[in-house]
């Protein structure tokens, strides 16, 4: 697989090489031209900026007002000379004309007096008319003012304005054809006169040798952004001249009629922008210092190609991953550099980065789909050609259609539904395991198991994806303590360790590595558990046999042996009563042990045959067995029945076990004393106690006392062979009760017995589980 994947990257990077070198050269050459998109873009993020007007500048506006009081236009010259005389009575800054003069007047004098009136005024620009060349003339062509205008006026330049191809006017010519536009010969004269300050942004725009340079227009806001008062209220001194002091006057048309109008980026709503707005505009800009010119060219093409490059740089440290949080992160950074850049002076059009930008991840991510579609194609083909592990129906020939990735599609489906069919079988065939059997990960994380598995994890209350670890910990390993963890992952050092279960049940632990078919590593583990409680319940039972073969029945018989041999010599002849007694005690004690051992084995092997029993019953029959061996020790046995106490059980082996431990009681009380025994039933089931006054069980004894061929250190007042109380608990156990026993030594032993009832009776009363010693009684 890790080969695989090399190839793979190996192959997209050369794609990606390819793609990179295409598209930088594409991305230098669009960059070398215009795009409409670019002046949609400029234009939205122009008009987001709307900044204050100067309020040194106010506009003179030739409106429909002062046409409607003053006469259709053009007026007479004498009423611009009136204007400029109310003007000059005024301390305002200068003058600027956004009206053509170039036609002499009709009227001589009316020239004289407006050139008079510019003389007076002192800081008065006129416009000059650029018009269209034609042909390969490079001769300049000029439209003056009228003579004595033209001499009369402080400064001339251009008023022209051209519109790009959308229509739109965004840029102007600040020195066309070498000469000013008109808003930069009075900021020009503006510095001479040391009224503003340039901003270091203008400085080479005062510079003769920038003939030709076009700067965008900085628009400040929409039209009618400037403030602006009617030319007839200034004609009729209407205006206080605190209104004027030490403000730029531009006169200029703003009536609609007047044709002087000009769809800017903030739109062509009421047919535009007059003109004399624009050249505010340039001028409010010319003074602020914020002039937005144009990136060059060639440095456009290189900012175009920068973030492609990051691009491309980024899809390949990151191994062609996050494709689209890449795309969407350039393109961000792509924006915010356009609005910065902006901000700053500069306009970069954009779209040819963002196109780039987005072709590339178009295709890189066409190829990766390209080459990933073809890889999974050569995949399911060789899936295809690999024998199956389950049988599988004749496929029916079918005709395929449609494209090429419809066909994969197809294909696809086929390997997915192979692929699910096998790990159904898998499942099955795991559920099907005769043992409880785990695959697991190398940390020992389930990931399959059988059912018996799932019934031995529910047991422990695991969860089907939880550890094997939680569930070894859970059981008790041969030979260590229980609850230890294993120390390592490495799992194989427990094959074939044998664990004992809370439920008394044992298992050995059969553990291989599973290792992968193509680079052969361990990708996890298969554990099985072998219930082998059967057979450690055999070996236990054999042992058992060898035990009582070899010691406990040989042990009379040596007696037996050993009494013949003392008949041999004079000295230790016994008499033949006595010697005849004591080979007869023997043989009754191989018998008794005899008989106690093959009832215990047969209990241990599940020889009951159940039926309905009144246990009130068995233990009278018990205490009436008992009785004789009672009176000859001079013993009371006294009993309080309560409840008939109704199970299903063995009659024969639940009388054995009653009499059992009646028969201790019997054995190892002293003279004159008394047995209790009772017996009821409750909510928990039938609990029969019997209490004696006898020598007690050493403290030390009390946990072995159920253990076969085990017996008290204390019961040297009678003969046993310590199989009474193991068969005891193995009768209660299984009839699915428990045994407990409370012993003070000198005091008396109580044995309790909880056993399950036939059925529960409403009403009785519930058993404390403590057992309290009942006081002596004589």
């Amino acid at each position: 697989m890790p080969h695989t994947s090399r190839n793979l990257l190996h192959g997209l990077t050369r794609t990606w090489l390819l793609i990179g070198l295409c598209l930088i050269v594409l991305t230098w050459w669009a960059g070398q031209r215009s795009w409409s998109t670019d002046a949609y873009v400029y234009d939205r993020l122009l008009t987001t900026r709307i900044q204050p007007p100067n309020d040194d500048i106010l506009i003179v506006a030739i409106d429909e007002r002062s046409l409607n009081a003053l006469g259709q236009w053009p007026w007479p010259r004498d009423m611009h000379a009136a204007l400029l005389d109310r003007l000059a009575a005024t301390d305002i800054s200068a003058v600027l004309f956004d009206v053509v003069f170039i036609e002499p007047s009709r009227q001589p004098d009316h020239d004289q007096r407006l050139a008079d009136a510019i003389r007076r005024q002192g800081h008065t620009y006129l416009p000059i008319i650029l018009p269209e060349t034609s042909g390969r003339s490079s001769i300049p062509r000029y439209l003056l003012p009228a003579e004595p205008l033209r001499n009369a006026a402080r400064g001339l330049g251009h008023i022209d304005i051209r519109a790009d191809d959308d229509g739109t006017v965004r840029r102007i010519h600040l020195r066309g054809r070498s000469v000013p536009q008109l808003t930069l010969r009075l900021y020009e004269d503006l510095i001479e006169d040391d009224r503003v300050a340039p901003p270091e942004v203008t400085r080479h725009l005062l510079s003769r040798d920038n003939a030709g340079l076009d700067i965008l227009i900085p628009y400040r806001g929409p039209t009618y952004h400037y403030p602006r008062v009617s030319y007839v209220d200034i004609l009729e001194g209407r205006l206080p001249p605190s209104l004027l002091e030490d403000r730029i006057i531009m006169v200029g048309a703003t009536a609609k009629g007047l044709g002087d109008r000009h769809p800017t980026p903030f739109g062509a709503a009421d047919g535009g922008m007059p003109g004399v707005e624009i050249q505010a505009n340039l001028l409010d800009g010319l003074l602020q210092g914020d002039i937005i010119r144009d990136v060059p060219t060639w440095l456009a093409s290189i900012f175009s190609i920068l973030p492609l490059l990051v691009f491309m740089g980024l899809v390949r440290a990151l191994q062609f991953r996050h494709m689209a949080k890449l795309t969407l992160a350039v393109l961000t950074v792509i924006a915010m550099s356009t609005w910065g850049l902006l901000v700053s002076g500069w306009w970069w059009p954009p779209t040819i980065s963002f196109g780039a930008v987005i072709a590339a991840s178009i295709l890189i991510s066409w190829r990766c789909q390209a080459t990933a579609l073809t890889w999974f194609q050569q995949e399911i083909g060789h899936l295809e050609n690999e024998p199956g592990i389950i049988p599988a129906p004749v496929a029916v020939p079918t005709k395929e259609w449609g494209l090429v990735l419809h066909r994969r599609l197809f294909s696809l489906k086929r390997a997915i539904t192979r692929l699910r069919n096998t790990h159904r079988f898998i499942s099955d065939a795991m559920d099907s395991m005769p043992i409880a059997t785990l695959v697991v990960d190398m940390q020992g994380r389930i990931i399959l198991s059988s059912a018996q598995a799932k019934q031995l994890l529910r047991h422990y209350e695991i969860p089907d994806e939880g550890s094997v670890h939680d569930l070894l910990v859970s059981m008790t390993p041969e030979g260590q303590a229980a609850g230890r963890r294993l120390e390592t992952d490495d799992l194989g050092v427990l094959d074939d360790q044998l664990y004992k279960g809370n439920d008394e049940r044992h298992y050995r632990l059969k553990v291989s590595s599973l290792v992968t078919a193509v680079d052969a590593f361990e990708v996890g583990w298969l554990i099985g558990l072998v219930d082998v409680t059967s057979k450690r319940q055999a070996e236990e039972q054999r042992a058992s046999l060898l035990r009582f073969l070899s010691h406990d029945l040989k042990a009379p018989q040596s007696s037996i042996l050993a009494l013949i041999q003392l008949q041999h010599s004079a000295s230790s002849r016994l008499s033949e009563k006595e010697l005849l007694d004591r080979v007869a005690q023997q043989a009754r004690n191989a018998l008794t042990l005899t008989d106690s051992f093959l009832q215990l084995t047969k209990i241990e092997f599940g020889a009951m045959e159940k039926e309905f029993v009144l246990l009130s019953d068995v233990i009278l029959e018990a205490i009436d067995q008992a009785w004789p061996a009672a009176q000859q020790r001079g013993i009371r046995i006294k009993h309080d029945i309560e409840d008939e106490c109704p199970m299903e059980g063995d009659r024969a082996y639940l009388l054995r076990a009653i009499f059992n431990l009646l028969d201790n009681a019997i054995k190892y009380s002293l003279p004159d004393t008394c047995i209790s025994i009772e017996a009821r039933e409750t909510a928990k089931g039938i609990v029969f106690d019997i209490q004696d006054q006898g020598i007690g069980i050493p403290e030390q004894d009390l946990p072995h006392i159920f253990d076969s061929y085990q017996r008290s250190s204390g019961a040297h007042l009678s003969t046993g062979h310590g199989l009474g109380l193991s068969l005891v608990k193995s009768v209660i156990e299984r009839h699915g009760g428990t045994i407990e026993c409370q012993s003070t030594e000198n005091v008396g032993t109580r044995f309790r017995l909880t056993l399950p009832s036939y059925s529960e009776s409403p009403g009785t009363a519930d058993v404390d589980g403590t057992i309290h010693d009942d006081p002596a009684t004589t």
